[in-house]
This record gives structure tokens, C-alpha cells and sequence, in this order.
């Protein structure tokens, strides 16, 4: 049957936005029949959109390492352990890439000295070399013609030797807002070198803050978003703010680790932040726990039951007549068939008369 399945009740919000391609056979090309960007929900912000199911994919590397592991005969605890030193290779990088960025400038090496010098404040050491490689190719590119409009100023720019090649870029006076025709910030999220052109027809002296997105800068792990939105859940929130506390510490271990005194002090601090950040802990923990024992929320809060110290079934106590254990022989109260005294009596009847009979057949 060609069906398709509806999506479930708590995912359908009417959103009209769609993007469908068609394919041409007379040239042998897909073709965009319909785009429409009108959304009536919230968009994941720039954090967030790794969780998304679209974006979480396993790369052919990664398949790649995982079916050698299994053709030598790997064990479970041995590719844990690699995946452990992996990721600790990862982090190590990650720090030593974000000790060169805080503690490291690049020379200037082009004609826009300020927004360079700007661009090397801000941006971490692998972000500022795309930027800067679009600020060198800046060079060539001059404005072709400038047209003033309602609130935005339309740049048509051009290529030295590739007059053929032409870009529009809309630059807003009011916010310093930009928009090129090439896409690339859009796309990859750097300012491109359009856009330098601009800056440097407007004069600026520095990197607009609209064409600067926070998680390509040095302050994109210390400066987090502490406003989060209800939709978001807990254990997303969670290791957000162990990410931030992490890259907040390390440079204080940085410096506390250079002197044996720091150490010490740091140290202790260190514990006694520990115990602290535990008694929060707890004491969130118990405040959770006596609401749900009080029937608060029960139908939006979903934790483990109750523990209740008794093997199985510990009975109804509502009910005020209970079922009562009887014997199946007498069918009296307090013991069972095994040690019914009925039972018992009749086995020692018969032992009697069977201890009788023998003796008058010896006599």
C-alpha cells in the first residue's frame, strides 16, 4: 500500500515550511518546484542543533575503525578503552587549541590592520585564519556601483580580471546588518570577503556584530546562554553548564598548578566546593523526592517508585476485610495442610492399628 504513517499528536504543529526538489529528465538535473521558509515554531538554536536526529550520524571513518576492531576479534572492554583514549585525545587537543587562542596572537598581515587586529581579539586561532583568508582575498575584489534605498544601501561588487562575475551585498546603516548574494556567511558562518569590502567602503574600523556568530569565538564555551527555554530538557541543560564550568576552571588550574602554594590553596578550595556543591545536590535531590511523595505533579513528573521494604506484594491495606489463609483439610485459620493436627491424628490412628494387627499375628 502506498501510505505514509502520521506523524504522532505531540509532533504535529501545522508548520507549512517544505522544500521539494524534482528531477528533469530532459536535462538530467533536480530542480527546486517549491521552497518555503515560514516557520511557526522556534528554530534549535546553534548549540542545540547537534542533538537534532538529522545531525547525528556515524561518519565512514568511524565505520571503517569499528569494522577493523571487529574483523581482529576486539572485546567489549578493549573498545571502550579506545574510545576512552580517543576521547581523551580529543580533549587534549581541544585544550591545547584553546590555550593558543587565549594566550597567542597572530601577526597582521594585511592592508585592514584594525578589523584584522579585531578579528584576532575575538575569534579563536582556526576561526581567525578562514576570516583572514577572506580578508586577503578582499584585495581584489572593488565596488562596481552603489544604490541607495529605503533603509539599506545595494553594493554591486566585482573581481579584478573577472568582470563577469558580479555580487550584491544589502548593508543596513541602522544595525550594520548584511546580506551577500554568495551566501557564505549563511553557509559556513564566517564573514565573507564581500562583506569586508563593505566595511571597508563604509569605513569601519571593526567586525560588525551581526556578521559574527558566538560559536566560532573564544568566549563561546565561558559564555554560555543561562535563559533556557522549557522545551529544552534537563540532561541537555546539565552538560551544557558542565561544559561551561570546565572551560571556567581551566585556566585557574592553569595558574594554580605553577606554584606549589597555589596548589595547595586551590586544593583545599577545591574540596570545600566540593562538599558544598554535594549539599546542594542532596538537598535538590530531597526536595524532588518529597514532591513527588506529597502527589504534586504526578502527571507531569516521572521518576522511580517508591521503595518499599517487603518481598512482593505487600498487600492492600484499603480493604477492610481481608482474604484469610485457611487450611484446605479442616479449613480452619492459623496453620496450613502440612501441620494440620487432623492430619497428624489420622496418621497416628493407623500407625495404632497397624502396630495391633502385627502383634496379633505374632501371637
Amino acid at each position: 500500500m502506498d501510505r505514509k504513517r502520521d506523524p504522532k499528536p505531540m509532533t504535529r504543529c501545522g508548520c507549512m515550511a517544505a522544500f521539494r526538489m524534482k528531477y528533469d529528465q530532459k536535462s538530467n538535473e533536480w530542480k527546486v518546484v517549491e521552497f518555503a521558509s515560514d516557520h511557526n515554531h522556534e528554530l534549535a538554536s546553534v548549540s542545540d542543533v547537534q542533538f537534532l536526529r538529522s545531525h547525528r550520524k556515524v561518519g565512514e571513518s568511524d565505520k571503517a575503525q569499528v569494522q577493523a576492531l571487529r574483523k581482529v576479534k576486539t572485546r567489549l572492554y578493549e573498545l571502550f578503552q579506545h574510545v576512552d583514549r580517543a576521547l581523551a585525545r580529543i580533549r587534549h587537543n581541544e585544550a591545547i587549541s584553546s590555550y593558543e587562542s587565549k594566550h597567542s596572537e597572530l601577526a597582521i598581515q594585511t592592508q585592514l590592520g584594525m578589523i584584522e587586529k579585531h578579528a584576532v581579539d575575538i575569534f579563536t586561532r582556526t576561526a581567525f585564519l578562514r576570516v583572514r583568508n577572506e580578508i586577503k582575498h578582499e584585495q581584489l575584489l572593488f565596488v562596481v556601483n552603489r544604490l541607495e534605498n529605503d533603509g539599506n544601501r545595494t553594493y554591486t561588487i566585482s573581481e579584478y580580471q573577472r568582470q563577469s562575475f558580479t555580487w550584491e551585498v544589502k548593508y543596513y546603516p541602522d544595525d550594520q546588518r548584511m546580506q551577500c548574494s554568495c551566501l557564505f556567511f549563511e553557509s559556513y558562518g564566517f564573514p565573507c570577503r564581500h562583506f569586508f569590502t563593505i566595511m571597508k567602503a563604509e569605513h569601519l574600523n571593526q567586525i560588525p556584530s551581526t556578521c559574527i556568530m558566538k560559536r566560532w569565538l573564544k568566549t563561546a564555551k565561558s559564555d554560555p546562554p543561562y535563559k533556557h527555554d522549557s522545551q529544552i530538557l534537563d540532561d541537555v541543560i546539565r552538560t551544557a553548564r558542565f561544559s561551561a564550568l570546565s572551560a571556567s576552571c581551566s585556566k585557574m588550574c592553569y595558574f594554580g598548578s605553577r606554584t606549589s602554594e597555589g596548589f595547595e590553596e586551590l586544593k583545599s578550595e577545591i574540596a570545600r566546593l566540593q562538599l558544598r556543591m554535594e549539599v546542594l545536590c542532596n538537598l535538590n535531590t530531597t526536595t524532588t523526592q518529597d514532591i513527588i511523595r506529597d502527589g504534586l505533579n504526578r502527571d507531569k513528573i516521572v521518576r522511580d517508585p517508591i521503595i518499599v521494604k517487603t518481598k512482593g506484594d505487600y498487600g492492600n491495606t484499603s480493604n477492610p476485610n481481608p482474604k484469610v489463609r485457611r487450611c484446605t483439610i479442616c479449613k480452619d485459620v492459623g496453620h496450613t495442610r502440612c501441620k494440620c493436627p487432623s492430619l497428624h491424628t489420622q496418621q497416628a490412628d493407623v500407625d495404632g492399628d497397624s502396630s495391633d494387627a502385627l502383634n496379633e499375628d505374632m501371637v
